[in-house]
């Protein structure tokens, strides 16, 4: 029974530097998806307790977890179950990573057992051996039920601890953007959403042409950025640059009032038969700065997919934000959430214009020094692999936190002393 849900087929010589991992029955469904739609030069994987959705999932590589703790039967919709069921086989998951696995994507829908417990075990182990770790998860509406949303939102708090970016698809937004879809479509959606962050970001990488992004600068980017958005844009005929780029900037997984102020930006322009001119990339990269602002740094690549046709494809990936865009959980209108190493506070707006400092009962720095899933052993040398990055940032941190509520401050009395406000009182 083992033997047939425990299926290393790809050999690590041969093995694409990309790996999806699907973790659980959301995140399994959604690989399932992403392996019959195809995306150009990944492996695909599932973990899951749940032996029988397994032995039905055509994706090859399957590895079971919690053999034991579990008997195939499921997590039980216990997050706890599902960690320890993860590192009971966390030496199958470490024989599937090691090699050639440069970037790893971990998908899972959070709120149930397996997904929202084990999705951190793997993305602990993954980062441990220098990979570059992405999640993509989905967030269930607080209507779904107050214990899956709850267990939702811890998993997500412990799963961003050990990954380098992350985007959340919140179900309640789909619900707005959609409508009120029949449960079988909602699922269907939102494994679509799952599959173009994906196929997005991957194929950045895998499709080469002209000017190729290649996977120095994803790290550049992506590496430690906490949060990524990313939308895709398709057009055809006149004015297909603009088109392609103002429908990606709509997307639902990045809006343009979302992308203002991002720092870096992975541009990726794809064409088909019909190929690109470098007036049509001048107007989508001049479109795509003005809608970020002009601190902005955009790397961008050009490549060719004949699948295509005469449309093009335009795919952005935006980081470094000093606001979470995604504003994942249900907060007051007036507080703002920050994103930086101490984002454990939080500005209340409420108390006249300069606002007050808020901190949580545990702050980010506490969180950070909690001991980990498992640990990793030590290479023989007895030293660990090293990070491309620093794993924490460090304290400048702190100042660049201070002057930027130093520089709001001067700001707000520079124009409470000015001739107009004199004038004004």
């Amino acid at each position: 029974m083992i033997d047939e849900i425990l299926n290393f087929g790809i050999e690590h010589a041969n093995s694409s530097i990309i790996k999806v991992i699907g973790v659980g029955g959301g995140g399994c469904n959604a690989v399932k998806h992403m392996f019959e739609e195809g995306i150009v030069g990944v492996d695909f994987i599932i973990c899951n307790t749940d032996a029988q959705a397994m032995q039905n999932n055509p994706v090859p590589i399957r590895i079971q977890l919690g053999v034991t703790l579990t008997e195939g039967r499921g997590a039980g919709n216990l997050p706890d179950q599902g960690e320890q069921a993860a590192i009971e086989n966390l030496d199958d998951i470490r024989n599937v990573l090691e090699g050639t696995t440069k970037m790893v994507f971990i998908t899972a829908g959070m709120g149930g057992g397996t997904g929202t417990g084990a999705a951190p075990v793997i993305a602990q182990l993954a980062r441990e051996l220098g990979i570059l770790t992405i999640a993509v998860v989905t967030l269930p509406a607080p209507s779904e039920g107050k214990r899956r949303y709850e267990q939702a939102r811890a998993g997500i708090d412990k799963l961003k601890e050990h990954v380098d970016s992350m985007l959340v698809i919140s179900n309640e937004k789909l619900h707005k953007i959609y409508g009120n879809l029949t449960a079988s479509v909602a699922f269907k959606k939102a494994d679509n959403i799952i599959t173009t962050a994906v196929k997005g970001v991957a194929e950045i990488i895998t499709l080469h042409g002209n000017i190729n992004i290649d996977f120095a600068d994803v790290c550049t980017v992506m590496a430690g950025s906490e949060v990524f958005l990313m939308g895709t844009g398709f057009a055809t005929g006149e004015g297909r640059s603009m088109k392609a780029v103002q429908q990606a900037l709509e997307s639902p997984l990045l809006d343009s009032s979302s992308i203002k102020g991002t720092k870096d930006i992975l541009l990726n322009i794809i064409s088909g038969t019909q190929e690109i001119t470098m007036g049509e990339i001048g107007e989508i990269i001049d479109y795509l700065q003005d809608a970020a602002g002009q601190d902005a740094t955009i790397i961008w690549g050009n490549g060719m997919d004949l699948r295509l046709g005469d449309q093009i494809s335009v795919t952005i990936i935006a980081t470094g934000f000093d606001v979470n865009p995604n504003r994942i959980f249900q907060r007051p209108a007036d507080v703002v959430e920050l994103t930086m190493v101490d984002d454990g506070f939080e500005i209340n707006l409420e108390d006249e214009l300069l606002g007050s400092f808020v901190e949580p009962e545990t702050s980010k720095r506490e969180v950070l020094n909690e001991e980990p899933l498992f640990r990793v052993p030590e290479e023989k040398n007895g030293k660990r692999k090293s990070r491309r990055k620093s794993e924490f940032a460090s304290e400048s941190n702190h100042e660049d936190t201070n002057s930027w509520f130093s520089r709001q401050f001067s700001k707000f009395f520079e124009e409470k002393d000015s001739p107009e406000s004199e004038q004004m009182q």
